[in-house]
């Protein structure tokens, strides 16, 4: 399949590569199908809508930013995305990039899962308070790193 595309020019991929998004995207759930673009040597990807071809969220990995980061969803959540085992769920987290990329904030409140087995995909609102909408990414990515190299200090001094 071939798909015009504001930011990427004419994509090309396989009907078997489209997630269906049953509830669509928080603020755009009249849009239900949607495809991963990955660019070579990047972290971010691209989810890119199918139905609106002017549409594509820059996603990531949210472990890649905060390396604890943990989801957890529900029996229904697990249900309506028809997992029966975690390892075959992706997690992305929606990216905000202005024209200034050091204010670059990531939403881990709202994470993307998808099953990579049945094409399913959801937007969850983690009930936790954990999380915010808006994290900076840099500074996330530093109290990440910070974060890591104290736990191993830590963990020296035990052994």
């Amino acid at each position: 399949m071939l798909l015009e595309t504001e930011r990427f020019g004419k994509i090309s991929f396989k009907e078997d590569e489209i997630i269906y998004f049953p509830e669509g995207i928080l603020g755009f759930e009249e849009l239900h199908h949607y495809v991963i673009v990955k660019q070579d040597d990047s972290i971010f990807r691209f989810l890119q809508s199918v139905d609106e071809p002017s549409l594509a969220f820059v996603i990531i990995m949210p472990e890649l930013v905060c390396y604890d980061y943990q989801v957890f969803i529900d029996d229904g959540q697990a249900n309506n995305l028809k997992l029966k085992d975690a390892n075959d769920a992706e997690v992305y987290c929606i990216l905000t990039v202005p024209e200034n990329v050091a204010e670059m904030t990531i939403n881990l409140r709202a994470p993307v899962i998808i099953n990579k087995k049945e094409k399913l995909g959801k937007q969850i609102v983690l009930a936790e308070g954990k999380y915010q909408t808006r994290h900076n990414v840099l500074a996330e990515m530093q109290r990440s790193a910070f974060d890591q190299k104290k736990q191993k200090e830590k963990l020296k001094k035990t052994v």
